[in-house]
């Protein structure tokens, strides 16, 4: 037997949201007599009720109509008689709770133990959890299902027609609110429920909606800090919903920008990239907080770092804030409600450019529930967790819409092959970095990742950035990537230069550039070799420092915040760092320290190539250039070429970094290049020559440094002819190194082959000795 009362509610409810609908949809659609004389033969049935929901849903429906009419009299015209409603029978009020996150900060967990609140309190309850995705209609997410059979297409289309941030009314979204909140029971044919219980996670830009149509109604808004929070959703679903549904990262910037947030900062090329979800979180904890504001009675916020201190606390607040009571209420808090994501998603740069926004929360949340020694803790706890962890590549949004996360899971267990999986699974890199920190990185191993604190202070105002250039490495260009995105001091710029690849490189590069905003990707066509990539991505550096990375090495963690630190934001200096080699045998470290002293120290060091050369130094840009960049018509030692003549500058100064080390360099397949030994001696023959020419050194030094320099070709006859023209050339009273650069410099001299080089070697010498004996 159905209850009257329900049933005037349901015809009020359609008969008037039916009118309201028609009126939104046109305002002309009805004349005004029409819309009066149906507003007044539902209020002629009404006059003498006694049903306050009844009554309320009337009240309602008459407000939104007399704004659709734009004329406020008639609100007040059609209103219904309040009379005296003292000692008459009144029907039970419905409880209306809503749970409400960001997500991934405790609702699911807040909604299953009001929900067995409401069962010890044998309340009938209608149960809706995440109305705007799922039709789940349970009191629990165990044991559902969350595939494409479940999805609720009401809801979808409800949000996707629905502004992100939204205060007003709307036909489509009234109807929404009223399915969670005034709808008939589900378990109870013809009844209304007793409590609604609704959480919802895209509700946290439209929360006046829902307290302005129901005015009784008790919110609870999770709010938890942007690391836990952004880290755990790229683990379980993007915000962005594009696993479901059209991808909202086009209506959010535009909503952004049309309330005036800086929506251009949102890197359109890296849709996910950190900075679109911390924009995310940030504006949606903001709207939270406003609406606590506005609504103090009927909001209550949670903030999940209290609740980590002290659960038992914070439910009891939450009780009192329903107005429900029962012990059993703290059974079930000792484990979490939905999946715990412990990957570790964040990136060191990540890391940083969050802190902002952990510094927002911490002022408008925290202060206020923590004391500044307590919420200290709760970042340096937080923040070394991501510190310490090993990096594991989100999965949420990924496959650009085509795959949910739970798909790309399963994928990955039985190794199919898509673009994500592909990166995720990675190649066999040589380099396992996480037991290189171990062995090397001392008593801070675990903390090497850190942000650094004064990282303003530490970059004098000056940006860095690294020309990172591949060719084929596809098993290792990914790792080379984190390794510039993990470091302490992040770099401001980072430009990969695949020099044709024919690999899976570009593919992996690719999917890369669309997750972090600071990567720039330049793909050439035809191969230029090191030199050539190099180049282009150094000029296309917009930074005031640069340093370089090889695709199959990596950069240890410290070193651009360690090369920042000699650097000191000077423009005449040239910051290196100690090398850490990895070889078949083991790894250790090559100390550069000779190369730290005086100009003339280092250049004769270099030119000796003894002991190690400094490698992927950081410097000015404008260094780079004063020195003539890399030679791109020499394709052996063009390294060693440019670190010669930057040694060759006046007034330049070598420092090197106090830390463990720059480069992670990978020679675990050593081996000299395939050209023949007397195309390497001529090479260095060249660059030592040029070299002599541009810094004139100690003339008594440089047969001992050609003799090092050479010592692996001295038996090459290319070697002994050079070698006697120096002799001849040094035992001159005043040593020119003029002439011999020209034989080996010039533009005719680049297609010559060795034995024409030996002949003008020969006659030089020849020439040198005669004037010598004259």
């Amino acid at each position: 037997m159905s209850d009257p009362s329900a049933d005037v509610f349901s015809g009020v409810h359609r008969t008037l949201l039916d009118l309201y609908v028609s009126l939104e949809n046109d305002a002309e659609a009805l004349p005004r007599e029409d819309v009066k004389a149906a507003v007044s033969a539902v209020r002629a049935g009404l006059q003498d009720s006694t049903d306050q929901k009844v009554r309320a849903c009337y009240s309602r429906y008459v407000r939104l109509i007399s704004l659709s009419l734009g004329s406020p009299a008639f609100e007040e015209e059609m209103c219904l008689a309040k009379g005296p409603m003292s000692g008459l029978p009144r029907r039970h009020e419905a409880k209306r709770i809503m749970v409400s996150g960001i997500g991934r900060s405790g609702t699911t967990m807040i909604f299953q133990q009001i929900a067995r609140l409401l069962k010890l309190a044998k309340l009938d309850t209608n149960y809706r959890y995440e109305p705007y995705l799922w039709n789940i209609n349970s009191s629990a997410t165990d044991g559902n299902q969350f595939g494409v059979a479940q999805l609720h297409h009401f809801g979808i289309q409800t949000h996707l027609e629905t502004p992100l941030f939204f205060e007003g009314s709307a036909p489509l979204h009234d109807r929404f609110i009223d399915h969670l909140f005034g709808d008939p029971s589900d378990w109870r044919e013809g009844r209304m429920p007793e409590a609604c219980l609704t959480k919802v996670i895209r509700g946290s830009g439209r929360l006046k909606c829902y307290l302005e149509r129901y005015p009784d109604l008790k919110v609870i808004a999770c709010l938890r800090n942007p690391f836990d929070t952004l880290n755990s959703s790229l683990g379980m679903f993007s915000f962005f919903g594009e696993e479901f549904h059209a991808d909202d990262r086009s209506r959010f910037r535009t909503e952004l920008a049309q309330r005036g947030y800086p929506a251009d900062q949102l890197p359109a090329q890296a849709p996910r990239a950190i900075e679109w979800y911390a924009a995310w979180w940030r504006v949606f904890t903001e709207q939270t907080l406003h609406a606590a504001r506005a609504y103090p009675d009927n909001v209550y916020l949670f903030c999940h770092e209290d609740f980590k201190r002290n659960a038992g606390r914070v439910f009891e607040e939450i009780q009192d804030f329903i107005g429900l009571h029962n012990e059993g209420i703290h059974m079930g808090l000792s484990r979490p409600a939905g999946p715990s994501i412990r990957a570790t998603s964040l990136t060191a740069s990540d890391i940083s450019k969050l802190s902002e926004h952990q510094a927002f929360y911490e002022r408008e949340v925290l202060s206020d529930r923590m004391t500044a020694p307590e919420i200290e803790k709760v970042r340096q706890t937080t923040v070394s967790r991501y510190a310490q962890g090993t990096y594991s590549f989100p999965v949420a949004g990924a496959e650009l819409g085509q795959k949910a996360p739970i798909q790309l899971r399963d994928m990955m267990l039985n190794e199919a092959q898509t673009p994500t999986t592909r990166l995720v699974h990675g190649g066999s890199t040589p380099l396992d970095m996480a037991a290189l920190i171990q062995k090397h990185g001392g008593a801070a191993a675990q903390t090497l990742r850190m942000p650094v604190s004064d990282s303003d202070a530490l970059k004098k105002g000056k940006t860095f950035g690294v020309v990172l250039t591949c060719h084929n490495n596809s098993s290792t260009i990914v790792d080379a990537v984190l390794s510039c995105l993990q470091q302490s001091l992040p770099y401001d710029e980072i430009i990969v230069v695949d020099d044709a690849s024919t690999d899976d490189c570009r593919e992996k590069l690719t999917l890369l550039a669309t997750m972090f905003s600071g990567l720039k990707l330049r793909f050439l066509e035809s191969s230029l070799g090191p030199s050539g990539a190099r180049h282009i991505g150094i000029t296309s550096l917009g930074t005031d420092y640069w340093t370089q990375l090889d695709g199959d090495d990596l950069f240890w963690p410290t070193k651009n915040e360690a090369e920042a630190r000699a650097l000191d934001g000077r423009t005449d200096t040239i910051a290196f760092s100690d090398i850490l080699m990895v070889q078949p045998q083991g790894s250790h470290l090559q100390n550069t320290a000779a190369y730290d002293g005086t100009q003339e120290a280092a250049y004769l060091n270099m030119l000796a190539r003894q002991p190690q050369i400094p490698r992927d130094m950081t410097m000015p840009r404008a260094l780079y250039l004063k020195a003539g960049g890399y030679n791109l018509v020499s394709h052996l030692y063009e390294d060693w070429d440019l670190k010669l003549r930057l040694a060759s500058l006046k007034k330049t100064k070598w420092r090197r970094a106090d830390g463990v080390a720059g480069t992670v360099y990978n020679r675990m397949s050593p081996g000299l290049s395939a050209a023949h030994p007397s195309k390497h001696a001529r090479a260095l023959i060249q660059h030592f020559f040029s070299a002599l020419a541009g810094f004139n050194p100690d003339p008594d030094k440089v047969l001992d440094a050609f003799d090092q320099t050479m010592k692996a070709f001295s038996d090459t006859h290319i070697s002994a002819v050079a070698r006697r023209l120096l002799a001849a050339a040094l035992a001159k009273k005043t040593f020119d190194p003029a002439p011999l650069a020209k034989l080996v410099t010039t533009r005719q001299a680049y297609p010559k082959p060795n034995e024409a080089i030996i002949a003008e070697f020969e006659a030089l010498t020849a020439e040198l000795s005669e004037k010598e004996m004259t």
